[in-house]
C-alpha cells in the first residue's frame, strides 16, 4: 500500500504544478479535453506498435493533445464558434472515435473503456521498473521534466498568464511556449491515467490549483500551495478509500471537491469573511449616519431628542437604541438632558471624516 500511496502522491503533485498556469489561463475545460481526446492517440499508436507498454503510447497521446488545442485554437480564430464551442465540438469527436475503436477492435485486448475512464491506482505495484511501480517511476520523470519548464521558463509563463498582449510586446514566443505547455498537460494527463483515469484526471490538474488560487497572494505561493493541497487531498482521499473498500480515485476527486468548497467558505477571502465583513460595513455605516446627523443638527432637540430621533432617522426604536449605546460606550455620543450630543471624541471623528 505504500508503494500505491507513493504513486498517487507523485501524480497528484506533478500534475498540480502545471494546474495553476491552466487555471490562470482559464484553460480548465481544456485541460478536461485534452485528458479525453488523447484516448484516440493512444488507441492509434497500439494499432500501429501492438504493445500496451510502449512509449509510442504516451508520444501519440501528446500529438493528439496538441492536435486537439490546434484545432480548437483555429476554429475559434475564424471568429464562427467560440473558444468552448469549439470544444464541445473536437474533444467529443475524437474521444467517441477512440470508444468505437476499442469497442469494435480491442474486445479481448486490455484497452477496455472502462480501465481508461476510471484508471486503477491499486494496480500501479504490479508493474515494475528499476524495482519501483512503473507508473511511479513515469510521473516522478514527468514532475522532474514539468518542474525543470516551471523553472526555467517561470518568468514568461508568468507573464502570458496574466497578461498575454504585454508577454507579446516583450517577444515571448507565445505560441510556442502555449504549446510546450499543452504538450506537457497532454503528456502528464496520459502518464495519470492508470492512476486517475481519463475523466478524474481533471480534478487533480484543477481541484488544488483553484484551493490555492483562493488564498494565495503570488503566483509561487499558489504553485506551492497546490501541490500541498493535492497532496493533502489524495492523503485523506486514500485514507478514505482504503478504510471504506472505495474507488481511491474517485475518493481523492471527491475530497478534492470538499476542500475546495471548504476554502471557498472558511478561506481568507471566503464566504463567511466577506459576510462578516459586510455585517460590520453596514454597523459602521449606520454608527456613521447617527454621528452625522447629531453633529448636522447639534442642539437641535427634535432632531436628535431622545424619544424622537429613531422617527428622524427612520429606523424602529430597538435599532436605534442598539447603536446609541455602542456609540455611548465608545464616548462618541452622550445624553444631555433629553437629547444626545456629541462629545469632544465624537466632533473630532465627525470633522475627521468630512475632511476625509
Amino acid at each position: 500500500m505504500i508503494e500505491v500511496f507513493m504513486t498517487l502522491v507523485i501524480t497528484a503533485v506533478t500534475c498540480s504544478l502545471l494546474g495553476s498556469f491552466l487555471l490562470l489561463r482559464n484553460l480548465s475545460m481544456v485541460c478536461d479535453a485534452l485528458s479525453h481526446s488523447v484516448l484516440l492517440g493512444i488507441v492509434l499508436a497500439f494499432i500501429i506498435v501492438k504493445d500496451l507498454d510502449s512509449i509510442y503510447l504516451i508520444i501519440g497521446a501528446g500529438l493528439f493533445g496538441v492536435l486537439t488545442v490546434w484545432v480548437v485554437e483555429k476554429l475559434s480564430q475564424k471568429g464562427l464558434v467560440k473558444n468552448d464551442d469549439a470544444l464541445g465540438i473536437v474533444f467529443p469527436l475524437f474521444f467517441s472515435i477512440a470508444v468505437i475503436i476499442i469497442s469494435k477492435f480491442f474486445r479481448n485486448v486490455h484497452l477496455d473503456v472502462d480501465i481508461v475512464l476510471m484508471g486503477e491506482v491499486l494496480l500501479a505495484p504490479f508493474k515494475r521498473m528499476f524495482n519501483l511501480p512503473r507508473d511511479f517511476v513515469v510521473m516522478l520523470g514527468l514532475f522532474i521534466i514539468n518542474s525543470i519548464f516551471v523553472i526555467v521558463f517561470y518568468r514568461a509563463l508568468k507573464i502570458l498568464s496574466f497578461d498575454k498582449d504585454y508577454a507579446f510586446m516583450q517577444s515571448i514566443k507565445i505560441n510556442a511556449l502555449f504549446y510546450c505547455l499543452m504538450t506537457l498537460t497532454s503528456v502528464t494527463s496520459v502518464a495519470a491515467f492508470n492512476t486517475a483515469g481519463a475523466i478524474l484526471v481533471i480534478s487533480l490538474f484543477i481541484a488544488p490549483s483553484a484551493s490555492a488560487f483562493l488564498i494565495a497572494k503570488s503566483l509561487k505561493q499558489m504553485i506551492l500551495l497546490s501541490m500541498l493541497f493535492s497532496v493533502i487531498n489524495v492523503s485523506i482521499g486514500f485514507i478514505l478509500a482504503i478504510s471504506f473498500n472505495m474507488s481511491v480515485a474517485g475518493m481523492c476527486s471527491f475530497v478534492g471537491m470538499i476542500t475546495c468548497l471548504m476554502v471557498i467558505v472558511f478561506g481568507r477571502n471566503g464566504i463567511i469573511v466577506k459576510s462578516r465583513n459586510n455585517i460590520n460595513i453596514k454597523k459602521q455605516l449606520n454608527y456613521d449616519l447617527i454621528l452625522i446627523h447629531l453633529y448636522r443638527h447639534k442642539n437641535n432637540l427634535i432632531e436628535t431628542g431622545i424619544n424622537s430621533i429613531d422617527s428622524h432617522l427612520n429606523w424602529d426604536k430597538q435599532k436605534t437604541n442598539e447603536n446609541i449605546d455602542y456609540l455611548i460606550n465608545e464616548n462618541l455620543v452622550e445624553k444631555s438632558d433629553d437629547m444626545y450630543i456629541l462629545t469632544k471624541n465624537g466632533i473630532k471623528y465627525v470633522e475627521n471624516m468630512l475632511r476625509a
